[in-house]
């Protein structure tokens, strides 16, 4: 935005722009208060509906909770956003690492079923791990509801 600003000062074009870019100015404003009105008849004929449905107090009481729970997740983006850099750069690389990790076992993928391909008991292995980890949750399953 300052670019074209700078180049239309030097064209003696500045008075154009700046009308322009007031005018969508306002035209943005304008916008946004019909787009909030909008919300708020659409939240209050939602809040008429489910009130004729469930009651005043329980519609109350929903919209409570939600407005709540609202709140708690737009707190939770904020301890996210004011994290220090260095837990971001160290976030950032455990990422990075796992990216390069994902994309080497994909590149070993062909050869990984060339092995197959060619012995047959290698599918025996994550069979049988799948098979030990089963018999594992199954047990703990057992003695967990008796």
């Amino acid at each position: 935005m300052i670019g074209p600003l700078i180049a239309k000062l030097f064209t003696g074009e500045a008075s154009i722009y700046l009308a322009r870019l007031r005018t969508a100015m306002t035209i943005y404003i304008v916008m946004a208060i019909l787009a909030l009105g909008a919300i708020g008849f659409l939240l209050n004929a939602l809040f008429t509906w489910l009130a004729f449905r469930f009651g005043h107090v329980q519609t109350s009481i929903g919209f409570g909770v939600v407005c709540l729970i609202g709140v708690a997740i737009m707190y939770v983006v904020l301890l996210m956003a004011r994290r220090v850099p260095q837990q971001r750069a160290r976030d950032r690389v455990q990422r990075d690492v796992a990216s390069i990790a994902s994309v080497a076992a994909i590149s070993n993928l062909p050869t990984i079923f060339g092995l197959v391909r060619r012995r047959k008991s290698v599918l025996l292995v994550p069979i049988g791990l799948a098979s030990i980890w089963g018999l594992f949750m199954a047990l703990r399953g057992y003695r967990d509801r008796y």
